[in-house]
């Protein structure tokens, strides 16, 4: 018998597009399928919405707790042998299911099965594929593939939204649920938990539409690299502390260069765009990472006179820069 896969829809105000969520789903060519809605505490007419179809959805209703508490409280509620998770504006292929349920009875030890996507908005297509890292872009088209990608977790997270993935239950007991320390980049530090116990299995197959809407928990789309930033530092700092050895070395690698890569683009989006914001968010990495000369650089450089950068500039980023593969590693999940 095939497995049933539980369905964890996460949503918050997101009445204009729940609808439409819940029907990819339902419009699945797997069929065994539970659907958990879990409400964080919207304001809109999200349960009026949800109320039209009946017992086919369970209904939790709980305070706002964010999208890691929304996700734990899903798999609480679960009754199947995998959790596919879906944001409540996301929307599925129909074959979804049944290429991820495929793909995992062919590797059954791996942990997290990830497809591919689409990102759009309200004219048409943004971006033709969600696996933005290097590595991943490399993939054929139509293939799957398993193996321990921990390495390049650590170093780019290239899930783009946790409604590309499945997660068998066993898993969870495994490895634990969401640190809800994390608000907005908690899915990066369950994938990483995950990818050091399990293979990881990706599938370059388009099955995943991610709708891009300023309003969400990522923002808009020309801040998604600096709202997800601190977090992800502070996310590595955390299995930093479990390294050791030469993985050790790595992450502390992967730190300083995400950090100088971070701080440098938020110092030019200060001077072409919003020093204010940019400000900001220099100032909180400064705060987490007081020791980062570079962070401070390039948060002094930014209210410096352009004469004053132009002459230093070049000097500063000779010394304080980590090496040649500073662009290698970089600071965000997003293109």
């Amino acid at each position: 018998m095939n497995p049933l896969i539980s369905v964890v829809v996460t949503t918050y105000n997101q009445a204009d597009y729940i609808e439409q969520t819940l029907e990819s789903v339902f419009a699945q060519t797997y069929d065994r399928f539970e659907i958990i809605v879990v409400d964080d505490g919207s304001t809109d007419d999200t349960q009026a919405r949800i109320a039209s179809f009946g017992s086919r959805v369970k209904y939790i209703r709980q305070k706002n707790q964010g999208v890691a508490g929304s996700r734990n409280t899903g798999i609480r509620n679960t009754c199947g042998e995998y959790v596919a998770f879906l944001d409540g504006d996301d929307l599925w292929d129909p074959e979804k299911l049944s290429v991820q349920v495929a793909a995992a009875k062919r590797f059954p030890d791996s942990g997290l099965i990830v497809v591919d996507g689409s990102e759009f908005d309200v004219d048409g297509t943004i971006s033709s594929s969600l696996f933005f890292a290097p590595w991943c872009k490399e993939l054929s088209e139509n293939t799957v593939t398993s193996g321990h990608y921990h390495r390049q977790l650590l170093q780019f997270n290239y899930i783009s939204t946790t409604s590309q993935v499945m997660i068998p239950v066993k898993v969870f007991k495994n490895v634990g649920i969401s640190d809800m320390n994390f608000k907005r980049a908690s899915d990066y530090d369950l994938y990483i938990r995950i990818a050091s116990n399990f293979d990881v299995t990706m599938i370059k197959k388009r099955m995943v539409r991610w709708r891009c809407l300023p309003t969400s928990a990522s923002g808009p789309r020309s801040l998604r690299c600096f709202r997800y930033l601190h977090e992800e530092i502070a996310i590595l700092k955390k299995h930093l502390q479990k390294s050791y050895g030469e993985e050790e070395t790595m992450l502390r690698q992967i730190i300083r260069s995400k950090l100088a890569y971070g701080a440098e683009k938020l110092y030019y989006y200060g001077l072409e765009k919003d020093r204010n914001y940019a400000t900001r968010v220099l100032l909180q990495l400064l705060k987490e990472n007081w020791s980062s000369l570079l962070v401070a650089a390039f948060l002094i450089g930014l209210w410096c006179p352009i004469s004053v950068t132009n002459v230093f500039g070049q000097m500063a980023r000779r010394f304080l820069f980590i090496g040649n593969n500073q662009a290698e590693i970089p600071s965000c999940r997003y293109p």
